[in-house]
C-alpha cells in the first residue's frame, strides 16, 4: 500500500498508510521569504554533563522492523519511522535501564507517537467525541480481562496491549497502579487539548496550555520507566516516590520536556498547523519568532533554577534511602537530557536542517507558515 501525503493546515507533513496510522514529520521548507531564527543552548544546568547512552541500544534496534511489519508500512514509511530514531530516544532517556525496562520503553513510544500524531495532528486534531471513544478503548485494555487484540485488526491498540501484559508480568502492584494512572492522565490531557485548542477565536496563556501540555506530553509514563531503571535493583518505598519533595522532579521533568520539546519541534508543528506549542501560543500573543523561542528558552531555563533548588531542599530518610533518591533524580534529568539530545537526531523535527541546527542553532521557516501560525481566527 502506498503511503498518502495529506495536505495539512498550513504544509504536507501529515503522512498517513495502512491501518490508518499517521505520522508527523517536518515537511519542505514551502517556497517564498523565509525567516531565520536562532534556538536557544540548553544543554546547560542539570544537562551540562554527557551521558552515556544505554549499552544495550543495538539490542533495541529490531524493534523498528517489528513495528514497521507490524503496522503494515511499506518501503516508504518504514524508511520515515527508522528515521525518526525512536531506539535512540530510549536509551538516550533511560541510560542505565536493564533491558527489560528499556524494551518496555520502547513499546510505549512505538505506541504512543502514533497514538499522540493521531491528536495533534491527525484525523482526531478536531474530533473531541472521536478522541475520547479511542481513550475508552485504549484504557480498557488495561482490565486484566480484556481480550488479546489481533494486531490484524487494530496495530496500535496491540503494543499497548502487548507493554501492558508484559507490565503485569514484571512490575508490582503499586507500580502496575502508577503505570494506569500515569497513562489515564497522559490521555485526559490529549482530550483537553483538542477541548482548549477548540476555542479558535481565544488566544490561551502559558499556564492555561501547560495545565494540559504537562500531562499530554506523556513524559509522566516517562519517568516511570526512568524509575524502574533505578528501583529493579534500589528498592525504596512508594510513600518516598510519591513525597512531595520527589513529585517536584516529575512535574519539572514535565515541564522542561514539554516546553523545550516544543522549541526542537517547532519546525514541524508551525508548518503542519499544530497549535499544541509554547513557540505558537506566543505567536498568537504577538511575539516574533525569535521572541517566541527566546521566551521559551527562558522558561526552561527557570526550571533548571527551580531544580537546583529543589535538591538543596531535599528531606532526609537516611543515608541508603537518600543514596537511591539521589539515583532517581538523576534518572529524571537523564529524561531531559535524551529527549534534548534526540531532537538533533531524528528527522521528525527539524528535517534536513538538524545538522546545521546542532552546529549553529540556526532553523530556517517560511515566513508564510509564521505568519499562518500568529494568526488568530476572529469569531464570526
Amino acid at each position: 500500500m502506498t503511503i498518502e501525503e495529506k495536505q495539512s493546515v498550513t504544509g504536507t507533513g501529515i503522512q498517513t498508510g495502512p491501518k490508518d496510522v499517521i505520522i508527523l514529520k517536518r515537511p519542505e521548507i514551502a517556497k517564498g521569504d523565509t525567516i531565520t531564527v536562532k534556538i536557544p543552548d540548553l544543554l546547560v544546568s542539570i544537562l551540562e554533563k554527557p551521558r552515556n547512552l544505554n549499552p544495550l541500544f543495538d539490542k533495541t534496534l529490531d524493534m523498528d522492523d517489528w513495528v514497521c511489519k507490524l503496522l503494515g508500512f511499506d518501503e516508504r514509511l518504514s524508511k520515515e519511522w527508522v528515521n525518526m530514531r525512536f531506539p535512540l530516544l530510549c536509551a538516550s532517556m533511560i541510560p542505565n535501564s536493564s533491558e527489560q525496562p528499556l524494551r518496555g520503553y520502547n513499546e510505549w513510544v512505538a505506541w504512543a507517537f502514533p497514538f499522540d500524531d493521531r491528536i495533534d495532528g491527525g484525523d482526531l486534531a478536531n474530533d473531541l467525541d472521536g478522541a475520547a471513544a479511542e481513550i475508552i478503548e485504549t484504557l480498557a485494555i488495561m482490565d486484566d480481562d480484556h481480550p488479546i487484540i489481533d494486531p490484524e485488526v487494530n496495530g496500535i491498540r496491540h503494543i499497548f496491549q502487548k507493554l501492558w501484559l508484559r507490565i503485569s508480568k514484571y512490575a508490582p502492584p503499586d507500580e502496575r497502579r502508577r503505570y494506569k494512572r500515569l497513562n489515564r492522565e497522559y490521555m485526559l490531557g490529549l482530550l483537553q487539548q483538542i477541548k482548549w485548542l477548540g476555542y479558535k477565536d481565544r488566544v490561551l496563556t502559558i499556564d492555561e496550555y501547560l495545565a494540559f501540555r504537562r500531562p499530554s506530553s506523556g513524559v509522566g509514563p516517562t519517568c516511570l520507566f526512568a524509575e524502574w531503571s533505578v528501583t529493579e535493583s534500589n528498592k525504596i518505598p512508594c510513600e518516598v516516590v510519591e513525597h512531595p519533595s520527589v513529585e517536584i522532579f516529575r512535574y519539572l521533568v514535565m515541564d522542561i520536556v514539554a516546553i523545550s520539546n516544543d522549541i526542537y519541534s517547532c519546525p514541524k508543528d508551525i508548518p503542519n498547523g499544530e497549535g499544541s506549542s509554547t513557540v505558537c501560543i506566543l505567536l498568537k500573543q504577538g511575539y516574533s519568532l525569535q521572541e517566541a523561542i527566546d521566551e521559551a528558552g527562558k522558561m526552561v531555563i527557570d526550571r533548571y533554577k527551580m531544580w537546583e533548588q529543589a535538591v538543596r531542599d531535599l528531606p532526609s530518610w537516611g543515608e541508603e534511602i537518600d543514596a537511591v533518591v539521589l539515583k532517581l533524580i538523576q534518572a529524571y534529568s537523564d529524561v531531559c537530557w535524551g529527549d534534548t539530545m534526540w531532537s538533533f537526531q531524528t528527522a521528525r523535527y527539524m528535517g534536513a536542517e538538524k545538522e546545521q541546527a546542532r552546529a549553529t542553532g540556526m532553523l530556517t521557516f517560511a515566513v508564510k507558515d509564521v505568519e499562518k501560525a500568529a494568526r488568530v481566527p476572529q469569531s464570526s
